[in-house]
């Protein structure tokens, strides 16, 4: 099903983001026993509120809880033939409340390295900073700088940040998040790819086949409803004057949906 056909006229009206408001009741109720269940589990388990762990993710607390770690386990195994994590400094660039930084301690175990988290989401960080040990947050706004001094991290990843913001924020965070990478520093990022074609109109795609970012704005920027789509062409344009892409791994229709596509690049040594 074409949901940007659907979703055209509500983007218009500007109830994008009641429609996602009414979206979260309803998840609130098909997994309310789910959550309950998991929960009495897990009686000392620090969950985030349901709204922030929903506005980055699903209202689903097993999945948050055991596919953050999942994740994490995917993004260290994905780095590990181009990063030393011996000592190293890893930032998770949009972790909203900590789905999936909260596990990297244990999952590089051993490695003293140091984990970092940034969002724009103050009651994000907050909670994070209450709930989650052995990380250092921060808050961020919806423009750069982070609070981090240049060639910081030997690391990061954004898992579905680029996908909310507009092209003038994707230029400005390119730059700043090189800014704050090591030279030789390696980024994981993701992106909505050839893959998510099918889910454009006819004159999206008309602008994702020409290379261009195709952005649905009507709605508040950072926003899981503020959406964009990224033709390859023009994500490999936006990282070239920056870094090297050392993969590209395009995303793929599954059983559960679409995978977005994954690049993993490394900042140049100049």
């Amino acid at each position: 099903m074409n949901t940007g056909k659907l979703t055209y006229l509500i983007r218009r009206m500007g109830l994008m983001h009641l429609l996602d408001l009414l979206r979260f009741r309803l998840q609130q109720v098909l997994h309310f026993r789910a959550n309950r269940a998991f929960r009495h589990q897990y009686p000392g388990l620090a969950l985030p509120p349901d709204y922030l762990m929903y506005e980055s993710f699903q209202l689903h607390y097993q999945k948050y809880f055991e596919g953050g770690r999942d994740v994490a386990t995917w993004i260290r195994d994905q780095l590990k033939p181009f990063v030393d994590f011996k000592n190293a400094r890893l930032l998770d660039w949009g972790c909203g409340p900590g789905r999936v930084i909260r596990h990297f301690p244990e999952v590089l175990e051993g490695s003293e390295a140091s984990f970092y988290g940034t969002d724009y989401n103050p009651k994000s960080i907050a909670w994070c900073k209450t709930h989650l040990g052995n990380i250092h947050f921060s808050q961020n706004q919806l423009a750069p700088p982070l609070a981090f001094e240049d060639r910081f991290f030997d690391a990061l990843y954004g898992i579905s940040i680029f996908t909310h913001l507009s092209e003038e924020r994707h230029r400005q965070w390119m730059a700043e998040l090189m800014r704050v990478s090591l030279p030789g520093g390696v980024l994981l990022l993701t992106t909505h790819g050839e893959a998510y074609r099918c889910k454009l109109t006819e004159e999206e795609k008309k602008r994702f086949d020409a290379g261009l970012l195709v952005e649905r704005s009507q709605a508040i920027e950072g926003h899981r409803v503020f959406t964009a789509f990224h033709p390859p062409a023009y994500f490999r344009q936006l990282v070239a004057p920056f870094a090297e892409v050392l993969l590209h791994t395009p995303g793929q229709p599954k059983h559960w949906g679409i995978e977005q596509d994954v690049w993993i690049l490394k900042r140049s040594t100049l």
